[in-house]
């Protein structure tokens, strides 16, 4: 429920408001009533109350004085303002805090209910929009945080790391535009090193809320990049200086460092962390070790960049030497990783895996921790892109490039049939339509029709629309029926919608 405070010198007023109205059943708490602007100004501080009904004049603070106050300590406090008719020229005053709600005294029972009505649904508005921002962030996070792993495996393992291309990320992160902030902090024990992070990880979310914060761990070095948020950093380079474990008997060794682009500074980090054995890429407080084992990695590079252009027979031969090779990798993070780049890598260079599915993919990886779990997933992804047309663009006949064009244009329309397409559009027989379209896609147009369906509700879903499933079962063709909509993603997904959005984000 919302919590509501109400504050006004006249008692009668007071009185009268909060006995008048039903509150329960708008889904409101009355947690107070105030008789001047002081009192209403502590119990806002302690109660925290999601709307407040206060007068414009008051001792001890004016209503426009305490609503100044609130905006002020930045609280999310929306106001009802109640005036007398001279006081209305002061209302206005109030527009420059985002206060739009006015009652002219003497206001009857009908009104506040109606105000309150519009402010109880502007806040439930602001909250999904905020869930939503929230949400896509949470998203855009966790992909970048894989690819920045998956890049640092990449490098590592290149003769010559100078000669690396971000093209294919290009899409996903700015490699050339954006500033970064490069940090080192010397002869940090292992032991010692989630207490450090876990106040580093606190500063960053109260100082430079938003700003995503990538760590690696190396020999006693914990190294940090971001990008780069403010002209200033004495107040963090000071707060760095100083996280110094109790236990230790010498002071940690940090140095900051301006770099002008993120493709700047990972060849330069890069040239340093390479010659290590085992390199620490920091998941929050988990450590994801990064393991040389260069001649696996180089063999699994090679083998994914001919899966990447092969045609049939060949793209059978390479999957089934990937499978081989992720089956001699006994240690379950290396498995990990080098499935985590095998993904990435098809997800960004080909048209196997689409993003969503790629980080829907690898949240369920890196939460398995049974070797042998790790491995069956592997390779039943492998045999699922096997079983896919090759990323190549397919050469199909040109009837049927107008199908697969039409059908992504018209996607939400529930009546999309084939016998439509062919006798409307195309102007041919429907059964030849239909048996060429299966030996061409290798694929019945139901299945197809279905797979395209569910991927555009992936997507959306991926977007935050999570409270909004008949809105997405009508854009994805599935009319004004979400029951038949949640019937068929589950059945793909093995998910309802709502369990998918919810897995996706972490699931909260």
């Amino acid at each position: 429920m919302l919590k509501l405070i109400i504050a006004d010198d006249e008692r009668v007023i007071r009185e009268s408001i909060s006995s008048l109205i039903d509150w329960n059943s708008l889904g409101i708490e009355l947690v107070g009533t105030c008789r001047d602007g002081i009192e209403a100004y502590h119990m806002i501080l302690d109660e925290s109350p999601h709307i407040v009904m206060t007068d414009i004049r008051m001792p001890g603070l004016s209503g426009l004085e305490l609503i100044e106050r609130i905006y002020e300590a930045h609280m999310d406090t929306q106001f009802i303002l109640l005036s007398g008719f001279g006081e209305f020229e002061y209302a206005k005053q109030a527009m420059k805090y985002r206060v739009h709600h006015y009652l002219l005294k003497p206001c009857n029972e009908e009104q506040i209910v109606e105000s309150m009505k519009d402010i109880i649904k502007e806040y439930y508005h602001r909250q999904a929009f905020q869930d939503l921002k929230e949400r896509q962030k949470a998203l855009t996070v966790n992909l970048h945080h894989s690819i920045m792993g998956n890049i640092i495996n990449e490098q590592i393992f290149k003769s010559d790391p100078a000669k690396f291309s971000w093209d294919a990320y290009s899409g996903f992160m700015d490699f050339y535009q954006t500033g970064y902030e490069l940090c080192f902090l010397h002869y940090l024990e292992e032991e010692y090193l989630n207490s450090v992070l876990s106040r580093i990880y606190d500063y960053m979310a109260e100082h430079a809320p938003g700003i995503e914060l990538y760590c690696i761990y190396v020999k006693n070095s914990l190294i940090l990049f971001f990008e780069k948020y403010q002209a200033s950093y004495d107040k963090f380079d000071l707060f760095m200086q100083t996280l110094k474990p109790k236990e230790l008997p010498f002071q940690l060794d940090y140095k900051r460092f301006t770099i002008n682009s993120l493709e700047q500074l990972l060849k330069n980090l890069i040239t340093k962390i390479r010659r290590y054995g085992i390199i620490y890429y920091m998941n929050g407080l988990e450590p994801v070790p990064i393991c040389n084992y260069k001649n696996l990695i180089t063999k699994i590079e090679e083998l994914t960049a001919r899966l990447i252009v092969a045609e049939e027979p060949e793209r059978k031969a390479c999957v089934e030497n990937l499978t081989a090779t992720l089956n001699d990798i006994s240690n379950t993070d290396f498995l990990k990783q080098a499935g985590s780049r095998i993904l990435i890598k098809l997800a960004t260079e080909t048209s196997y895996l689409s993003s969503v599915d790629t980080t829907e993919y690898l949240m369920d990886l890196n939460q398995q921790t049974e070797y042998s779990e790790i491995r069956h997933m592997l390779c039943r992804k492998l045999n699922e892109i096997l079983k896919k047309p090759s990323s190549r663009s397919p050469h199909y006949s040109p009837f049927i490039d107008k199908i697969i064009r039409y059908v992504v244009e018209h996607l939400e329309d529930p009546n999309l049939t084939l016998k439509c397409i062919a006798e409307n559009y195309l102007f041919m027989n429907v059964d030849y339509v239909s048996k060429r379209f299966s030996k061409e896609t290798k694929q019945k147009f139901s299945n197809y029709i279905t797979a395209l369906r569910i991927q555009k509700a992936k997507q959306l879903l991926a977007e935050g629309h999570t409270e909004q499933i008949q809105w997405i079962a009508q854009q994805v063709g599935c009319g004004n029926n979400p029951q038949y909509f949640s019937q068929i993603f589950k059945k793909s997904t093995g998910m309802t919608p709502s369990a998918y959005a919810k897995k996706l984000n972490g699931g909260e």
